[in-house]
């Protein structure tokens, strides 16, 4: 199988090592081998087969009825109808662009099938009108979702939803197309829900407030950022209506309203984000809550519940907080270095889990009160001093600020202290003077009052992408994207700083742990659960994982059983219990050999129970849409009626 045709984000690189089991692992009586000829099922009681093959990397299905479906090829840009076992006509072929992880990627059938006949699409546009595998040749916005109407037979263009970042052409960088996510899935709500990864960006919606640095007050990229601008709503799952508007009671409705702008009306569209990429979401179909399998960057393979508004971390953090010592130390190792960008160094990575959580942007609806514990240990670089100072800032009804500032800690020679544009451990532009320029200095003890006023938008300072007003310093303010910074005559480029923060009001957005993750990535795709008792009531209710990558047992298929309430990874096996699998290496199973459900799946791109009841995996790998079912006694296939 050619590299280039898988559709994850792995290189091999001769600088990353990869460590596989030699031996068979040998659970539930079986010995599965770290290759296997095709797929294999753990328990002996079930069987696979294949339903459709030699399929030219298919991505995704969707059942139009029983032994009838609709299959994708990701480099063909064909729509194929598959019926009893045969492909019988192609319904639709795009132009699409199919390089890296690019192409047709997702389906999703209306909840109201057949009777609204609409078929939504995820897919890569070519900018040349024709089938591409060239990195170039995609539009800005060249991942698209749009609704077909399907008469039948055919499938016909009727409007597009959204557009979605495609191209990858940064700074010094070569270029890219991966992390375009691609998963489309009605909810149970009728909301029709978008996975977009990434796409390389390093903004707001990466946890990164101001943008990758190190200097504050940059945009994103030639293209804009780092607020959620079309060309930046990247590592989000999105959640529309079903003609493309945001619904308003999405999680950040109100606060898009408040922010205004493309961005604003961009960030109601959210209904999560802190995304790195991922191949896999689904609903549960027994509690209705969303699900998602995301790809770590060399550590911390992630299975989420998703709950709206969640913040689910990237870049700061993946994995749970509690092991943000491992992120940092496998991601900065000579054998993986990088995080894919280089315009934020995984050096950057925080050394505690209260400076992560420090450093996530988080959303906000308004805000009027603001504060600054200032230290020099916010400084960049760091300052060793006892100096410390309070800042508080409130907005007031005729669009005016005040602000008070005091010295919580002696204070030697303070020469100035201002407002800077930028984020957490970035340096950026002063833009509002709070006191100074005093060169021979002062002294403050704790208590005392350094300096406090009322501004208005003529003291506001004009810099680049930055007009000077106090409505939109406010707006940066509650971006999390402004400090404050006293300056000393010992330390004229300031002894003790720190990040403006909204004091009156919590945030809407929320962070939350990964219910699974393992400790090196094993690269999960497809998910989907097992709604029916088909295949025995065991399984009923299970999720079930694909593989990325088929480096490990010829591709895996992951079993989980869910706790009581739906809401948690129920184990069994003890070194489990913290839901962390520390795994040796990249694509190694120790740990989780009690989770494994299958092998020789290879890239497992898509998981759905079918209309009787059985268990389909569209694998892009082996050309191969299969079917996994239970065996009666006799040894045929048991299907429910």
């Amino acid at each position: 199988m050619a590299l280039n045709r898988v559709m994850t984000k792995y290189k091999l690189t001769h600088r990353m090592k990869f460590t596989f089991c030699a031996a068979a692992v040998v659970w539930a009586g079986i010995a599965l081998q770290a290759q296997t000829n095709g797929p294999i099922l753990v328990d002996p009681n079930l069987r696979v087969r294949s339903v459709v093959s030699n399929l030219d990397q298919p991505t995704s299905m969707a059942f139009l009825g029983a032994n009838d479906f609709l299959v994708l090829e990701k480099a063909s840009g064909r729509v194929l109808r598959v019926v009893d076992g045969a492909v019988t006509a192609t319904a639709l072929d795009l132009a699409v662009n199919s390089a890296s992880e690019r192409g047709l990627l997702g389906i999703a059938l209306h909840p109201d099938f057949p009777a609204n006949p609409g078929v939504y699409l995820y897919w890569t546009e070519s900018s040349t009108g024709a089938d591409s595998g060239e990195l170039a040749d995609v539009p800005l916005l060249g991942n698209r979702v749009d609704r077909f109407m399907w008469n039948g037979s055919t499938l016909t263009r009727e409007q597009n939803l959204i557009r979605l970042r495609a191209l990858q052409q940064d700074a010094d960088q070569p270029l890219r197309g991966n992390h375009d996510g691609g998963v489309v899935r009605f909810g149970p709500d009728g909301k029709l829900y978008i996975y977009m990864g990434d796409n390389g960006r390093r903004g707001q919606m990466q946890n990164l407030p101001d943008g990758p640095g190190p200097d504050g007050n940059m945009p994103d990229d030639q293209f804009g950022g780092p607020e959620p601008d079309d060309a930046h709503l990247t590592g989000v799952v999105l959640r529309l209506n079903d003609d493309g508007s945001a619904p308003t009671d999405n999680p950040f409705f109100r606060a898009g309203a408040i922010r205004g702008g493309e961005a604003g009306a961009n960030l109601q569209k959210v209904f999560a984000y802190g995304i790195r990429n991922g191949f896999g979401m689904a609903f549960d179909p027994f509690s209705g809550e969303l699900w998602e399998g995301q790809n770590g960057d060399d550590s911390f393979t992630e299975i989420n519940r998703v709950e709206a508004g969640a913040n689910l971390g990237w870049i700061q953090v993946m994995g749970p907080l509690e092991r943000i010592a491992q992120f940092k130390e496998i991601e900065t190792s000579s054998n993986f270095f990088g995080l894919q960008q280089i315009r934020w160094s995984p050096t950057n990575i925080a050394d505690s889990a209260q400076e992560a959580l420090a450093r996530l942007f988080m959303v906000f609806e308004g805000g009027d009160e603001f504060g600054a514990l200032m230290t020099g240990a916010e400084e960049v670089p760091p300052v060793q001093t006892d100096a410390r100072a309070l800042a508080r800032f409130t907005l007031n009804p005729d669009g005016t600020l005040s602000y008070e500032l005091r010295a919580t800690g002696p204070i030697e020679d303070a020469t100035q202290a201002h407002i800077h544009v930028g984020g957490r451990k970035q340096n950026g532009p002063v833009v509002l003077f709070l006191f100074g320029f005093d060169p021979a200095g002062q002294d403050f003890q704790a208590g005392d009052l350094i300096a406090s006023g009322t501004v208005n938008d003529s003291d506001v300072i004009e810099r680049p992408g930055f007009t000077p007003t106090i409505s939109n310093l406010v707006q940066r303010i509650r971006q999390g994207r402004t400090y404050a910074n006293l300056h000393t005559i010992a330390h004229p480029g300031g002894e003790v700083r720190g990040q403006i923060i909204v004091t009156d009001r919590a945030p809407v957005s929320r962070y939350s742990d990964p219910e699974f993750s393992w400790k090196f990535e094993v690269a999960p795709a497809g998910i989907g659960f097992i709604s029916s008792r088909a295949l025995g009531p065991q399984y009923q209710g299970d999720l079930i994982v694909g593989a990325a990558r088929d480096f490990l047992q010829g591709g895996t298929l992951f079993r989980f059983n869910l706790t009581g309430n739906r809401r948690k990874i129920a184990v069994e096996d003890p070194r489990l219990e913290d839901r962390v699998a520390d795994n040796l290496a990249k694509f190694e199973i120790t740990e989780s050999e009690s989770l494994l459900f299958g092998t020789g799946f290879g890239i497992g791109t898509d998981i759905h129970t079918g209309p009787n009841g059985n268990l389909y995996v569209v694998s892009l790998s082996n050309g191969t849409v299969y079917e996994i079912s239970r065996l009666t006694p006799t040894g045929k296939t048991g299907l429910r009626k």
